[in-house]
């Protein structure tokens, strides 16, 4: 065999074995890296996944917490406009009753002194002009409205008018003013009555229940 020619086919031999070797290092690294790569894309797309079913779950979750939060606010609406509209339908009540509850309140001895009692203490702290005290009313209460009028006013000057048709009540002037403690008085101010009325309902039903009642 001639030796120059064995020494370049084996030169070729081993150069083309490097090649196989570097081939087969290229498409490992290749395909590595491709794998590598894959497995970024498949882990970001879990990651991805994972966010979306989060959002998605708080989403839902607030979609639900939302209609919840509507729904509570209907019924409190609703009930408020209920407990308004019986309260209401209450005061309406209260105040059609008012005025014969004063007229029966006027019939009664007590109750009549009570009344002509209250009237003459607002007078004694409002009517401050100098003058006599006009004590007026119907004459079935007249006596009686000046009597008291002269226990609670303690007044040397004291003049009384009988009034037909006043009505339940009396009226009492001192010089240019008036304590109008009449049923058109009394009731002249609705707003302030039914503020009132609110007011003892309240207090009614802040009070501690007797046992059995």
């Amino acid at each position: 065999m001639n030796a120059p020619v064995t020494l370049v086919e084996a030169q070729t031999d081993a150069l083309l074995r490097r090649l196989t070797r570097e081939q087969e290092s290229a498409s490992r690294r290749l395909l590595d890296a491709a794998a590598e790569q894959a497995r970024t894309i498949v882990e970001r797309a879990r990651v991805e996944a994972r966010a979306r079913m989060r959002l998605a779950r708080d989403e839902a979750r607030q979609l639900v917490e939302r209609g919840v939060a509507e729904r509570n606010a209907a019924l409190e609406t609703a009930a408020r406009q209920r407990e308004q509209a019986a309260l209401r339908q209450w005061l309406d009540t209260a105040w059609q009753a008012l005025p014969s509850a004063l007229v029966a309140a006027w019939d009664d001895p007590a109750r009549r002194r009570a009344w002509c009692e209250a009237a003459c203490g607002v007078a004694r702290r409002t009517l401050l002009e100098d003058g006599t005290y006009i004590v007026e009313a119907e004459p079935p209460g007249l006596e009686l409205a000046l009597e008291v009028a002269r226990e609670c006013l303690a007044a040397r000057d004291l003049q009384s008018a009988a009034v037909t048709g006043l009505g339940p009540g009396l009226r009492l002037r001192r010089g240019l003013a008036t304590v109008d403690a009449t049923l058109p008085g009394l009731l002249a101010s609705r707003e302030r009555i039914e503020a009132e009325m609110l007011a003892e309902l309240d207090a009614l039903l802040a009070a501690p229940q007797e046992p059995g009642s």
